[in-house]
């Protein structure tokens, strides 16, 4: 097993700190560093959780401020890493790299570093909704069909849920940066505006509510691994069905297929419900794809190459251990 830390980038931020927390959780005996520009914060969970060291970051500076001979298990960037230093430090150091917070317009120069030294270390880029967990969603549904025709994903965004302010920024970014939204339709991209974004989502409490479509990484990744020709992801913001009936406020979501099995056309529609809202399924998402990319999963650690959550392990592994964890996941 190896000694070496795994440093948690943003680790005294929103979604950082549930994050740290899950993995101390899974994992009471190995390493952290948590790095942020909040000593005093960093410190302060660094002593919560026991067997971690605070450090403070420089996302600014080459190397984000850290000595070069720092041994690193793996980086998990929470924050944004607008100048890749972070990743050129993971690469420095051979050490897998996962990154959060961009979005499908902003990966580019990720995938030319990556390009330009493919054979440095492990790139995840996690940066679908929830780290991925709703697109293993909607690809453990889709094992039950021969052909694939559409994926929908619906999102409850529950307007109390305490997202952070890092995850807000990051959404508003998207918006205002993408010059429209991507979806696939017959098999090829559109990218819609104005009114086309107007859609709706299905509740779990069957209320139908007004949405509008986004683009997560989950929509080229669905598209990719389906090769379903229509594919789209639309976010509704309105009360979680968990807080409506009385509940906590939850993370919701929803994945609808439709398709070919045994020759007939069916649909299937799954929904998971996590009661501690987005953020802290967030974080036990990075964590789990931590787990998959170090061989903790009891499977081979992940070699140098490029990667996107689904490709890290098996979707009902994913969705078992976010039961175990607290998620209500219903298959239908």
């Amino acid at each position: 097993m190896t000694t070496a830390p795994v440093l948690f980038v943003g680790g005294s931020g929103f979604v950082g700190r549930a994050a740290v927390r899950w993995f101390r959780a899974r994992h009471p005996d190995r390493p952290i560093l948590i790095g942020g520009r909040n000593l005093e914060a960093a410190s302060n969970l660094a002593r919560e959780v026991g067997h971690a060291e605070a450090i403070a970051i420089d996302l600014g500076r080459p190397g984000l401020g850290l000595d070069r001979d720092i041994p690193l298990a793996a980086m998990l960037m929470l924050a944004p890493d607008n100048g890749l230093h972070g990743m050129r430090y993971a690469q420095d150091h051979g050490a897998p790299y996962l990154n959060i917070g961009n979005g499908l317009v902003e990966i580019g120069p990720e995938t030319m570093l990556y390009a330009h030294r493919a054979k440095a270390a492990p790139i995840v880029l996690a940066s679908h909704w929830m780290a991925g967990a709703a697109v293993f969603l909607a690809l453990e549904a889709a094992k039950r069909f021969d052909t694939v025709q559409s994926v929908r994903i619906g999102v409850v965004f529950d307007d109390q849920d305490p997202a952070g302010p890092a995850a807000m920024e990051d959404m508003q970014r998207l918006h205002e940066a993408a010059p429209a939204t991507l979806t696939f339709q017959d098999g090829k991209r559109a990218w819609l505006s104005g009114d086309a974004t107007q859609g709706q989502v299905e509740a779990i409490d069957g209320r139908v509510l007004a949405a509008n479509a986004f683009d997560p990484l989950d929509v080229a990744s669905l598209f990719a691994a389906t090769g379903a020709p229509n594919v789209r992801f639309d976010l509704a913001t309105a009360e979680s069905s968990s807080r409506r009936r009385g509940g906590e406020v939850a993370a919701e979501f929803i994945a609808e297929i439709e398709g070919t099995s045994g020759g007939k056309t069916t649909r299937a529609r799954s929904t998971l419900e996590f009661l501690r809202g987005q953020s802290s399924l967030t974080a036990l998402a990075v964590v789990l794809d931590l787990e998959a990319i170090m061989g903790w999963n009891g499977r081979a650690p992940i070699a140098p190459g490029l990667y996107l959550p689904e490709l890290l392990g098996d979707a009902r592994w994913f969705l078992d251990e976010l039961r175990t964890s607290g998620a209500t996941i219903v298959e239908g």
